[in-house]
Order: C-alpha cells, then sequence, then structure tokens
C-alpha cells in the first residue's frame, strides 16, 4: 500500500470526528437537571401552523405579517406540565408580541392552534408587560411586571408589594424563567424578577396544562427561542390558601386591561 493509500484512511476519520463535533456543538446543552424540549433543528415535538412556524439559525422561530385574525400558538406535545422550572433565551423584534404559555387548556372551540391559560408575556415596547403574568382569554392581566401578587378566591387580583421595573431592549438575546410550584408563580428576564403571584382562585386557577408560545394579532412581527430547558418538579408541593397568604389592608387592586397606563421604566 502506497503512502498517498494510507492516508486516505486518517483523512476521512478526521473528517467523521469532525462533523460529529459540529453537530454536538449544536445541540442544546441543558443545566443539570434540565432537558431540552426544543432540538435545535426541526419542530419535532411541537405542533402548530407551520404558517407561522419554523426553525430559523438553531431557534425556533414565528413570524406574523400583520394580517392575524387570532392569536397562534405552538404546542409542544411532551406532556403536560404541573410543577417545573423552565428556562429559555428569547428575542423579539420592536413592536412584537408573543409569550411563553403554560398549564395551558386546549379546546375545539376555541379555534385550531389556540391555548388559554397562564402566560409569561414578550412584549417589546412597553417594561411593564414584558415579562407579566398574562391569562389568556380569561382573567387577562394577573400582575404588571413590576407587581408581587395575591389572587383572591373571587379572581380579583391585589398588589402586596411592587419591585423595580427594567427595559430589556428588543432584538437581543435575554434569558426568561417561569417557575411554577402549587398555585405560586414566578417569571424572571435576565435574573431580574419580573412577577410573584399566588393565585387563590380555585374556580379559575389551573394547576396542570400544556406548554406553548405565541404569535400575536397586530403588527408585523419576529419572535425567537432558543435554548429552551426545562425541570420537572414534584407534584406534591403545598398549595397556598387565604389563611396562609393574607392580603395586607394596604393592597391594591391590579389595574384591569384597558385601564392601565404604562408604568416606565425605573431609574437606572
Amino acid at each position: 500500500m502506497t503512502l498517498a493509500c494510507r492516508m486516505i484512511v486518517p483523512c476521512a476519520f478526521l473528517c467523521a470526528i469532525a462533523t460529529l463535533d459540529a453537530g454536538d456543538a449544536a445541540a442544546p446543552k441543558p443545566p443539570p437537571g434540565f432537558s431540552a424540549v426544543f432540538s435545535g433543528k426541526d419542530l419535532t415535538g411541537w405542533e402548530g401552523d407551520r404558517k407561522f412556524w419554523s426553525v430559523e439559525d438553531g431557534a425556533l422561530t414565528g413570524i406574523a405579517d400583520g394580517n392575524l385574525k387570532f392569536n397562534s400558538f405552538l404546542t409542544w406535545r411532551g406532556g403536560k406540565l404541573k410543577n417545573f422550572d423552565l428556562r429559555v433565551k428569547v428575542k423579539v423584534t420592536p413592536k412584537g408580541n408573543s409569550g411563553i404559555q403554560y398549564r395551558g387548556v386546549e379546546g375545539s372551540d376555541l379555534g385550531d392552534f389556540v391555548v388559554t391559560g397562564y402566560q409569561c408575556d414578550v412584549v417589546a415596547n412597553r417594561a411593564d408587560y414584558n415579562g407579566m403574568l398574562y391569562e389568556e382569554r380569561a382573567r387577562r392581566i394577573l400582575a404588571h411586571t413590576g407587581e408581587k401578587v395575591i389572587i383572591d378566591p373571587q379572581g380579583q387580583p391585589w398588589v402586596i408589594e411592587e419591585m423595580k421595573v427594567k427595559e430589556y431592549k428588543p432584538g437581543e438575546w435575554h434569558d426568561f424563567r417561569v417557575l411554577a410550584r402549587g398555585n405560586h408563580y414566578q417569571h424572571w428576564i435576565d435574573g431580574d424578577l419580573t412577577v410573584d403571584v399566588i393565585d387563590l382562585d380555585e374556580k379559575g386557577r389551573k394547576l396542570e396544562g400544556v406548554l406553548a408560545v405565541q404569535v400575536h394579532v397586530g403588527p408585523p412581527m419576529k419572535i425567537q427561542y432558543r435554548d429552551f430547558f426545562l425541570k420537572q418538579l414534584p407534584d406534591d408541593f403545598p398549595i397556598y390558601t387565604a389563611e396562609l397568604a393574607k392580603i395586607p389592608a394596604s393592597a391594591r387592586k391590579v389595574v384591569p386591561q384597558g385601564k392601565d397606563k404604562p408604568r416606565p421604566p425605573d431609574a437606572k
């Protein structure tokens, strides 16, 4: 065997190794205890209208042209969520509007690819909506960004404490986190707590449901999600009761959608 022939096998072997390494580098790497719910390659395990949803540059990507008649969702088919810790990087265009839907409800009466329920909002141009807790097609705004809230047994949300409101630039990647334990919900953006909510409304709340992401009616928009990681938590987290989560006399009602005025970001 000549030297040239002997060189063929090592080259082919090295090329194969390089290809494997490149593929491994492209795969999402979950933190310890977490698993990836999105491959970074295709929409396997997700269901929605492919007119709006695709994979672009390794990110789950939703694009709307401004002609949507109702919000459309892409739903994860890996099972229903109860208690969990979710981490995902998010990038949205200016004027874009999306959300991370969790413990959601589907139904044929709602329309194709429609999900109701809790939502961590992703809103590019309003700081006190970005990261808030909204309930799609139900109680609507449960907590603006910067609010700690207790929802009373009749479904009225009460602000018991205010936190800083920060601005997060559109068109850049930001780290979102959603933590759901029993009837206690918390959202973060880039490590900043945006809402903290206890839901005492037994009729209105949901303790289990699907995970989904959203493209919203309104101006043309593009939303992207990547490094989408989920950690399932034990089912036996305690449920807060009205005796344990008392609403102080100083609390104020959460201003309903349509009656609220934008709260500007706090000074840096």
